[in-house]
């Protein structure tokens, strides 16, 4: 056959395959543009009750004890409010408030409630020290001041919170890079079965360790009411022995080798190779363990009695009971101040909270 007759029998199936192709792209466009609308409207319907909970937190109680919270606010609402200002600002200044954080009338703010004496707030279990330490060296005697510091108790659950979260941040992290290098770059008799073990304790679920851990602490080390209860049970967690096993299985074993030869010891080449290498996975366990131990609650309701060491978690439910029952936009300014940090933490680290859904599933 020749040359022209050969490509004249080929044009129409390529004219054919390239209207197929332009087919299923436009089909793919419009089935990706459908999924984009479904997620966005499924995203805005899981933001609705953080909306919710802001515009709580600035709602009188007067408005929010009707039968229908916050329907004269959105009746009243009008969309030339959109770009007419001054209007909205009137608007904003009808129907929102920050007597929920602090009424000086009523004294049933959130930081009124929340308020103790500045003797007391100055004895806190985290600054209390430096506190005195300070004193010590300036030669002065410590306060006697009853005067009430406004918020000085949510101040210090924050504190509390925060100290806790860094140490078990820290602790858990190391330790955890610890033993995932051990279980993926030494051969000992049983570590295969010692981790698969360690993965087994995944399937235990924590309320049932809840009395054993509670009688060690408090029966066997009298450690009740103190920090290190709180802290020492989140520090080693199986989850992130596995994750470090896998990312440390990964790195090359000749880097390990050549620092062997260099005289380098097995402490000198966690610390100086192996740490260094994995930083991606220690940003995300960093970052996961955090979180966790920032919104632990039912431990440390637990294993703490003294509202001085509570936890946030902890300290924002008994609102519930210092407030009033009824009291809403309390708890809800009390939840905007506590989960401003966690927001705060999303928006600043995202790409390693994506990347730690997925980092210990493909080794290699």
């Amino acid at each position: 056959m020749c040359l022209w007759c050969r490509r004249w029998s080929r044009s129409p199936p390529a004219a054919d395959t390239d209207g197929e192709l332009g087919v299923k792209g436009v089909l793919a466009k419009i089935a990706k543009a459908i999924s984009y609308l479904v997620l966005t409207a499924w995203a805005l319907v899981l933001f609705v009750p953080m909306v919710w909970m802001v515009l709580s937190a600035f709602t009188p109680q007067s408005e929010l004890q009707t039968a229908v919270p916050m329907r004269r606010t959105f009746q009243s609402f009008q969309l030339r409010m959109l770009w007419d200002w001054g209007e909205a600002a009137s608007w904003a200044r009808s129907y929102f408030t920050t007597e929920n954080f602090h009424s000086p009338g009523t004294d049933r703010g959130l930081f009124d409630i929340t308020a103790m004496p500045r003797r007391e707030f100055l004895n806190a279990p985290v600054h209390g020290w430096a506190v005195r330490a300070w004193l010590r060296i300036l030669g002065k005697e410590p306060p006697t001041d009853t005067s009430p510091v406004l918020g000085g108790r949510l101040i210090l659950w924050f504190e509390n919170t925060l100290f806790v979260a860094l140490v078990v941040t820290v602790l858990s992290v190391l330790l955890n890079a610890m033993a995932g290098y051990a279980f993926a770059k030494f051969e000992f008799w049983g570590h295969r079965w010692l981790f698969w073990l360690i993965l087994a304790t995944i399937m235990i679920p924590g309320q049932v360790t809840l009395i054993p851990l509670f009688l060690l602490f408090t029966r066997g080390l009298q450690w009740y009411d103190s920090f290190w209860p709180v802290i020492l049970p989140q520090v080693a967690a199986p989850v992130g022995i596995f994750l470090m096993r896998q990312y440390i299985q990964s790195l090359p074993s000749q880097l390990e080798d050549a620092a062997r030869i260099d005289g380098c010891t097995e402490i000198g080449i966690f610390a100086r190779v192996i740490l260094p290498l994995s930083k991606p996975i220690l940003a995300v366990w960093a970052i996961f363990t955090f979180i966790g131990a920032w919104k632990a609650f039912l431990w440390p309701l637990v294993i703490t009695d003294d509202q001085n060491r509570f936890m946030l978690e902890v300290g924002l439910n008994t609102l519930q009971f210092t407030a009033g029952p009824r009291n809403v936009g309390v708890v809800m300014s009390a939840a905007v101040l506590a989960s401003i940090p966690m927001v705060l933490i999303f928006f600043a680290f995202q790409r390693y909270l994506t990347k730690g859904l997925t980092i210990g599933a493909v080794k290699g």
